[in-house]
């Protein structure tokens, strides 16, 4: 957060003014030594330009398009909310609901660079293949770069249903 605070010419309080959250919780943020909730970081991220994802991502990795896996919410009974993986859109986000019968295969072409696709299986097992391999989610989700030739397959004996959504 410091460096897209710095990047902003914005002082601690200032960016406190300006989102409303306390001088003495950015303080805290900015040195590791406090606990945040999204809501806060999504005022914060407002007012920095910066997306949640761009907040809680681990200094120095990629800046987009990458797995984040990183622990956003926990409820008192141990429920959890995780954030996943992020990816900056420029133009659209299409979401398909898709239904495979055992050994039905889809093949998909490559969609233009830069676009990706999230696949959310709810039911059954989804072989995603790819150049680099095949992926099988179960009960998931997989984000892959779809600039490249790919198919879904239901390789199992049960319906398969997921949401493909594609983001460019």
């Amino acid at each position: 957060m410091r460096r897209y605070r710095q990047r902003a010419g914005l002082s601690q309080k200032a960016l406190a003014d300006a989102s409303g959250v306390s001088l003495r919780m950015i303080g805290g943020i900015e040195r590791g030594g406090t606990s945040v909730s999204t809501a806060t970081l999504d005022r914060i991220g407002l007012v920095l330009h910066a997306t949640l994802a761009d907040l809680v991502r681990e200094p120095g990795s990629a800046s987009m398009n990458n797995a984040i896996n990183r622990l956003g919410w926990e409820g008192p009974q141990g429920g959890q909310g995780v954030l996943l993986s992020s990816v900056s859109v420029s133009r659209e986000v299409e979401t398909w609901e898709w239904r495979l019968q055992p050994g039905e295969r889809y093949q998909a072409g490559a969609d233009p660079s830069g676009w990706h696709v999230l696949i959310v299986v709810v039911e059954g097992t989804l072989t995603l293949e790819l150049a680099s391999g095949a992926v099988t989610v179960s009960a998931g989700c997989h984000l892959f770069d779809s600039s490249q030739e790919h198919s879904f397959a239901n390789q199992g004996r049960v319906l398969t249903r997921f949401f493909r959504s594609t983001v460019c």
